[in-house]
């Protein structure tokens, strides 16, 4: 069984413990009202006047106001954080800048390209003709073509020769020029067939 003098040591273990915490709450306390009055106004510093134009004069009270120190914390907070919108809003514009230049970008680089998209197209189209007329079916086409008028000249010259309407010696050479551009066409045409029957049996 615990002695008398262990129990009395107990006891004012128990009283200093709770001493202890009755000064820590009242720290607490005390520490609370320090802060509420200093963000608070010193009202006791003011003259009866001074207390009298702050019932009657708003611009002094709302001067009154602004001086407390909860006001001006807060006044702050409001700076700081008007100050935060206005950079948020410059980024906003800086990077909806950058985005109408990208865009006006993209427009210039789809109009170059849709311009040389056409330019492509309009010369794949000549290409496409040029391949045409210097294939060699074409031109065999355009030499027996070319044969065939000039033996029509050569018959035009022998019909105007029987007609009287053209002498001799014209007839000669007029008739003679035509059938020989005639015999040139028909032995290109013949050499060029030949070339292209070639070709096809050989599988080309």
């Amino acid at each position: 069984m615990p002695t008398a003098q262990q129990t009395s040591q107990q006891q004012q273990q128990q009283q200093q413990q709770h001493q202890q915490l009755s000064n820590d709450e009242s720290n607490g306390v005390n520490s609370e009202l320090k802060a509420e009055e200093d963000n608070m106004p010193n009202l006791s510093t003011l003259s009866l006047d001074e207390l009298k134009q702050l019932d009657r004069d708003p611009e002094f009270f709302d001067d009154f106001i602004e001086e407390m120190s909860v006001v001006q914390h807060l006044n702050e907070e409001l700076d700081s954080m008007m100050n935060q919108v206005e950079n948020i809003s410059r980024e906003n514009e800086s990077k909806g800048t950058h985005l109408v230049e990208l865009k006006r970008r993209l427009s210039d680089d789809y109009t170059a390209l849709k311009t040389l998209g056409e330019k492509c197209d309009l010369l794949n189209k000549k290409y496409l003709k040029k391949s045409e007329e210097y294939a060699p079916q074409h031109i065999r086409e355009l030499l027996q073509i070319a044969a065939s008028n000039a033996d029509g000249d050569c018959d035009r010259h022998v019909e105007h020769f029987l007609n009287g309407k053209i002498d001799v010696q014209t007839f000669l050479n007029t008739y003679q020029s035509s059938k020989k551009i005639s015999a040139e066409r028909k032995a290109k045409e013949e050499r060029l067939g030949s070339q292209l029957t070639a070709l096809e049996r050989a599988g080309i």
